[in-house]
């Protein structure tokens, strides 16, 4: 799978290389940013597994950039980290190592570059084609190539799943490749999918 890669983004330079020793230590190529703004098109051209972000960057952040983060936070593993010390504290995770381990199962990717669309679309989701399980959810976004399902289930990336329309019989197969739990972060909850096909957003 490679060497696991990780987008830090701090206003303090002193944070961002503490930050990036501590994932130099653990196995994990850092890609240091000073501003969210800069974070789309970092990601655009540079493949990664995660991101991780100061608290207080986060707050001191614009409108555009908070949203983009958001989006970001669906389709990569994301964190949002302070120091305490020289330690760093990832909010809604046990540890760094935690965070690290999330991210060596994960294929670094670019940001794709397809446009996303806004969609509030009902839709079956379950772990496997029969539906048995399956949960009531609603898209927030979808792409040719992937769409972020909101759900409060357990995943992980790399799991298969189904999607099944309203009032469409044919059924999508996707694969997760991020998953944000419920409560973590204030960020909302669900998956990032990639589709084995394209889906017609009419």
């Amino acid at each position: 799978m490679g060497t696991a890669k990780c987008v830090v983004v701090a206003l303090s330079g002193e944070v961002r290389t503490t930050v990036a020793a501590q994932l130099k230590s653990l196995g994990v190529d850092a890609t240091l940013v000073a501003s969210p703004d800069e974070l789309t098109a970092v990601l655009e051209n540079i493949p990664a597994c995660g991101i991780l972000l100061e608290v207080i960057t986060s707050i001191k952040a614009s409108p555009q950039a908070k949203s983009a983060i958001q989006e970001l936070s669906e389709f990569y593993l994301f964190g949002k980290f302070k120091l305490a010390g020289s330690e760093v504290l990832i909010l809604g995770k046990e540890s760094l190592q935690s965070f690290v381990h999330e991210c060596q199962q994960f294929n670094p990717r670019t940001l794709r570059k397809d446009t996303r669309h806004n969609a509030y679309l009902a839709v079956h989701l379950c772990a496997d084609a029969k539906f048995e399980d399956a949960e009531k959810v609603v898209t927030t976004n979808v792409s040719d190539r992937g769409c972020f399902v909101y759900s409060i289930r357990e995943w992980t990336a790399g799991d298969r799943v189904w999607l099944r329309f309203l009032g469409d019989d044919a059924d999508i197969c996707g694969t997760v490749c991020a998953w944000q739990p419920w409560g973590n972060n204030k960020t909302m909850p669900g998956i990032g999918i990639k589709l084995d096909e394209a889906l017609n957003n009419g």
